[in-house]
């Protein structure tokens, strides 16, 4: 995030550019009125529609190098900006393929190795992506911009994004392995009938299933007795973690939490490289304890990094206390994630992309059309500081804090009805997130005298239950894997079924 905030941005970018290029003053210019048109951009759950970095530089770019005029550089913007969009989901898919080689180190406890599959490969993928894009389009000059786009329009881009669209259902199907039970069940289904059927989102759903879930729950004042008053010092806190391990599991989070973004984990497997310091210091002579927490913590995860800093300081601290001896199952730390990481994704994508990231733009790209190249260097100085300083601070409330309500929790014996909360809440939110995350609409139609007559999917499953086959394959996925399907042949059938149907045009994304 903090580097989509800034350098991919073109109020940022364009700066670059032009002290590259030599005329830092106008590369400002053309990069504050780029940065225009992607003032609403928004990455959320890995969809990023237009690519405002790869717009911002390339235009920037053109337009310096090549004599080219204002509007020519913004009508030139659009199409990179598509361009990127797509590589982006090209990266986002071949990453898949390293998630295999990451449970592979998870199961044989190399720990050390996890920085390579989560930092090493993917940037040596996506430089090698990102610099033959940047040199085909450098080479053969901006005429080449629009060919490049429309030879990848038809059937292959429409399988691609069908393919895209539908293998989020496997992490989303993965993580109902530990949650999908009990009265939980019922809240899967109702969190994704209401964020169907009334269009709430996320956040919205939490909110709701949260008040839900304590009514059905069931908790009174007795439970919190033992809580009530939680000390801010914490007298648990570095136990086994010290204040340097923690920093480090921090600073990894914020920075490499998407370094291997992909469709089937999101962010799992960051998340999992950063705890892994904190990790390490927790199971030193405990390898199968050490592998059980690998594992766990390299589910399917996906949130705002703010948010996500707080929910991996809680993690840890409950860590410290299930090595300690606290009687703390697997499913209370899924449970805990995937019941807070769409609220926290709400609140923080809110926060940052739809008020932070506009707000501190408007007022800077005012002064950078001005010709100010401080106004660039202002703008992501500030967002850094709030973006770090935020970050850490919620890093620390969720460890200090966390942990000592989870430790209360534990001595106060109703571990049973906050873990029967969480999967409550987080089979509520994963039911709304599919509408989110998975899609699927089929294509099949039938026309009569050039009128169309039947359509499959408005027709039939729009008319019975919207978004039913994201559904049905999430639910699908589920099943497989508790059949002992291996994860890897469920993923890669996934991704296969939906691009030969996308190949075929019966199914649109």
């Amino acid at each position: 995030m903090g580097n989509w905030a800034t350098l991919n941005r073109p109020l940022v970018s364009g700066l670059v550019v032009g002290l590259i290029l030599g005329d830092p003053v106008q590369g400002t210019i053309i990069g504050a009125n780029i940065n225009i048109i992607y003032l609403g951009i928004i990455s959320a759950g890995g969809s990023l529609p237009s690519d405002s970095g790869m717009a911002g530089i390339f235009s920037t770019a053109f337009a310096l190098a090549s004599g080219l005029d204002l509007n020519t550089a913004l009508a030139l913007a659009i199409p990179l900006g598509l361009l990127g969009g797509l590589m982006n989901t090209l990266i986002m898919t071949l990453q898949c393929f390293l998630v295999k080689l990451a449970d592979k180190w998870v199961r044989e406890c190399k720990a050390n190795l996890m920085i390579v599959v989560d930092l090493v490969i993917p940037y040596v993928i996506k430089y090698i992506v990102w610099f033959t894009m940047a040199f085909v389009i450098l080479f053969y000059g901006s005429g080449a911009i629009d060919s490049i786009v429309n030879s990848l329009q038809g059937p292959i881009l429409d399988a691609l994004n069908v393919m895209g669209g539908i293998v989020p259902a496997v992490g989303l199907g993965m993580m109902l392995l530990v949650i999908f039970k009990g009265k939980a069940r019922y809240f899967f289904f109702l969190g994704f009938l209401v964020s169907n059927y009334f269009g709430l989102s996320v956040i919205s759903v939490a909110i709701l299933f949260t008040v839900v879930g304590l009514l059905v729950v069931n908790f009174t004042p007795e439970d919190f007795e033992a809580f009530r008053n939680v000390d801010s010092s914490n007298s648990h806190q570095y136990e086994l973690v010290d204040r340097r391990t923690l920093t480090k599991c921090w600073y990894m989070w914020h920075n490499l939490c998407e370094s291997m973004y992909n469709y089937e984990r999101m962010q799992g497997i960051g998340f999992c490289t950063a705890i892994i310091p904190a990790l390490k210091k927790i199971y030193k002579d405990d390898k199968d304890g050490m592998v059980e927490a690998m594992t766990r913590h390299s589910m399917f995860f996906n949130t705002d990094h703010n948010f996500g800093a707080m929910i991996m300081g809680i993690c840890i601290s409950m860590e410290e206390q299930k090595k300690l001896g606290e009687n703390i199952p697997n499913e209370a730390f899924v449970s805990l994630k995937s019941g807070l990481m769409g609220p926290c994704a709400g609140i923080g994508d809110t926060i940052s992309q739809v008020v932070l990231i506009p707000i501190l733009s408007v007022i800077f790209i005012n002064l950078a059309m001005q010709g100010a190249v401080w106004a660039p260097i202002a703008y992501a100085v500030l967002f850094l500081l709030l973006f770090y300083g935020v970050g850490y601070w919620m890093f620390k409330v969720g460890y200090k804090n966390g942990g000592e309500t989870v430790f209360k929790i534990m001595e106060s014996g109703i571990l049973d009805k906050v873990i029967s909360f969480a999967n409550l809440l987080g089979c509520a939110v994963t039911g709304a997130l599919i509408t989110n995350f998975v899609s699927f609409t089929w294509n099949v139609t039938m026309v009569q005298n050039e009128v169309e007559v039947f359509n499959l999917q408005t027709g039939v499953f729009d008319a019975i239950l919207p978004n039913a086959m994201p559904l049905v394959i999430t639910l699908a996925v589920y099943y497989a894997n508790k059949k002992g399907i291996k994860p890897t042949v469920v993923t890669f059938a996934t991704m296969a079924i939906g691009f030969i149907l996308g190949l075929l045009g019966i199914v649109g994304a």
